[in-house]
């Protein structure tokens, strides 16, 4: 029979409390981590641009934006809907809203403005005439207000998308006379999800595999900035 000393045992007993105590405080973390604390019947308007007739830009090898708009747009509100997230569409089947390219703009506004949502996100695909450009950027409106929530996106686009495929954490937000970023009063950004004018970005971005990867990263981003 082993006997502890009246002093070695008050110390045992203070170290299992601190290390229970440690613990709980371990776990409550552990709970609260990716727990996002946006607002209760948040709601999250996706606009895939262009559409129908008005393809937007083509990639190296054809690949056309307003269809991989759509893909994108679709996944995205999948996961924020997984997540508790209303979503509202602008447009769910690869057809434009009009033949009229101001009668579109103004639909997808009304669409908007009838969904009262939270944010405003609108997909879209780069292209430039450097092909060596790559990369996931945010735009917003060029008053000024929305460049804060912008920022919170390009952070963690840079973060966990940008660094780890073009090895570039510098992108940042740009501001632009976009008419999408205009016509509400609510955090209204567009993101250019890779150049398709760059080989390796259009080649992912026609992975099934990448355009989760980048969705996930996007409703996180979301998710973060309305928190």
């Amino acid at each position: 029979m082993v006997f502890i000393g009246k002093k070695a045992l008050i110390f045992a007993v203070a170290a299992v409390l601190s290390l229970t105590i440690a613990s709980l405080g371990i776990f409550a973390v552990a709970k609260t981590v990716g727990k996002m604390s946006f607002p209760v019947g948040a709601v999250v308007v996706i606009d895939a641009g262009h559409g129908g007739a008005d393809g937007g830009v083509v990639g190296v090898t054809g690949t056309k934006e307003s269809e991989l708009n759509l893909e994108l747009a679709l996944k995205l509100g999948e996961l924020l809907e997984a997540r508790g997230v209303g979503v509202v569409y602008t447009r769910t089947s690869d057809e434009a809203l009009s033949d009229i390219k101001r009668e579109d703009m103004k639909m997808r506004a009304d669409i908007i403005a009838n969904s009262r949502p939270d944010c405003v996100v609108s997909i879209h695909l780069n292209s430039y005439s450097d092909r060596s450009r790559r990369g996931i950027q945010v735009f917003y409106d060029d008053t000024g207000r929305w460049q804060s929530f912008a920022s919170l996106l390009q952070e963690r686009l840079n973060a966990q998308i940008n660094y780890k495929y073009s090895k570039r954490s510098d992108l940042a937000p740009q501001a632009g006379d976009y008419y999408i970023t205009k016509c509400a009063a609510v955090p209204s950004v567009i993101i250019e999800c890779g150049f398709i004018s760059n080989a390796e970005d259009e080649r992912l971005l026609n992975t099934d595999s990448f355009r989760r990867e980048l969705c996930v990263s996007i409703a996180d981003a979301v998710l973060f900035a309305l928190s």
